[in-house]
């Protein structure tokens, strides 16, 4: 193993803002003007949603806004957390409680998803909530009153409260933390970060965030590329070191290039140089290749594409050197297309088939990405009573699409897949959860929102859609 440089007094250099052009401007009504409203009626009073549509009538434009307003509402802690899924109030817990195990991942998503909004409409309240998740993530740092640990969750100690996991109290007492955290948490806090301070960031936000995803990166580094919990022991999936990497789990080798490319980028910091020469060095971008494993459909790791991804991103928007940028390229034709079994390119996919264009200029698949965003069905996400209530708030309609038998060896359309709390992470090749019961949790449709805004933002989907 290359030893890691030893620190020496290092000085920042200026910082970069990446630019982003606009896509449209202005807000988006709920409802669709009434000639498209009464072609959708027309459509859902006969034989159901035409192919290739969701059963409700609301535009693309329409089902963000829908989505943000749910999120806002029911997921969103007032300190700019997202929380993962809304536990529903029983006689046993009369009151309203979050499962909040991958709550720094979707609220590095949401940090994204609001940048990109805001980048696509010019709305400040985008920004806002952009410039609040960001600094819930620094945050979920500082929170653990450890150097560079970053908290899976964190909520105040007197919040009506349900959850598993390890949980703790803050230094002060005023709040309780979740611990055990994972790759996962730390490769979505840093593209959030990345992707709102390279975007709507001031000079002193873009200090303290460098500030946090220094700490973050160093604690990794100093402490033999693994996550040290609280308890003075590696989380379980907090490993990043050659061998692991090399043997066990290649995308991990991406995700530690992504964060220290990142905080050399945010920070401007030599050691953050000298680190990433060394990772390269040890073979990691060689590695990160193989990140996607090849594996059958049904068996493979959807999460895992999510955050290989959410790596790639910054890679390819930061790396200049040719020869490393083909490994990043590499990892990213592997990714979508697949090699001995299919990639994400079967999959309609729109998150992917949507940076695959940003990093390819391919337009190959955006019809079917399309396809799957205007076909999501809400009650992926909610119960039939919710629905009901916004459809009734918002003036739309909704129809349940029967569930179809099973047909073939590929993905299923979006109308045909269960309940779940991702589709991005949900494998389409399986059904998932029964949408037509009523769950004992929803969910929220930040999975649509980061989607939507990223394509947006880069001119993949006009306004009007």
């Amino acid at each position: 193993m290359i030893p890691a440089p030893a620190r020496a007094r290092e000085t920042r250099r200026p910082a970069r803002r990446r630019g982003c052009e606009p896509a449209g401007h202005g807000g988006v009504s709920l409802r669709r003007s009434a000639a498209a409203g009464a072609v959708a009626a027309a459509v859902l009073a006969g034989i159901g949603a035409a192919p290739g549509r969701a059963a409700d009538d609301l535009s693309l434009a329409a089902k963000a806004a829908l989505f943000d307003v749910d999120l806002a509402e029911r997921f969103l802690a007032a300190d700019g957390q997202v929380r993962v899924r809304r536990r529903l109030p029983t006689a046993e817990h009369p009151y309203v409680t979050w499962n909040m195990s991958d709550t720094a991942y979707m609220t590095g998503l949401y940090c994204a998803a609001q940048t990109w909004r805001q980048l696509a409409t010019g709305d400040p309240e985008a920004a806002r909530r952009a410039r609040t998740a960001a600094a819930a993530l620094r945050h979920l740092v500082a929170v653990t009153g450890r150097d560079g640990l970053l908290a899976r969750a964190s909520a105040p100690i007197d919040e009506p409260w349900l959850d598993d996991g390890t949980w703790r109290e803050s230094p002060d007492g005023r709040r309780r933390w979740r611990g055990n955290v994972s790759s996962d948490q730390v490769d979505a806090a840093m593209f959030g970060l990345f992707v709102y301070t390279m975007h709507l960031a001031d000079a002193r936000e873009r200090e303290a965030i460098g500030e946090t995803v220094a700490a973050v990166v160093d604690a990794i580094v100093d402490d033999g590329l693994r996550i040290i919990g609280y308890d003075g022991r590696p989380t379980r999936w907090g490993r990043y070191e050659p061998a692991y990497v090399a043997g066990e789990e290649p995308m991990n080798a991406l995700l530690m290039l992504q964060m220290v490319k990142v905080a050399h980028e945010l920070t401007g910091l030599p050691r953050f140089g000298r680190e990433y020469a060394r990772l390269l060095q040890m073979g990691y971008a060689r590695i990160g290749e193989g990140a996607r494993l090849d594996r059958p459909p049904r068996e493979a790791n959807h999460s895992d594409d999510v955050l290989i991804a959410l790596a790639l991103y910054p890679l390819l928007e930061l790396e200049t050197d040719a020869a490393v940028r083909l490994h990043y390229e590499r990892a990213a034709h592997r990714w979508f297309h697949g090699r001995t079994y299919p990639g994400i390119d079967v999959e309609g996919n729109p998150l992917a088939t949507f940076l695959h264009r940003h990093w390819t200029g391919d337009r190959t698949y955006d019809a079917a990405a399309l396809d799957t965003l205007r076909g999501v069905p809400l009650d992926m996400k909610w119960n039939a009573g919710t629905i009901e209530t916004y459809a009734r708030r918002f003036g739309f309609s909704f129809t349940a699409d029967p569930v179809a038998p099973l047909t073939g060896d590929g993905p299923l359309p979006i109308a045909q897949r269960g309940r779940t709390w991702s589709f991005l992470v949900h494998n389409p090749y399986r059904v998932g959860g029964d949408r037509h019961a009523v769950a004992p949790f929803e969910t929220n449709g930040l999975d649509y929102l980061v989607s939507y805004w990223f394509g947006r933002a880069h001119g993949m989907i006009r306004a009007e859609d």
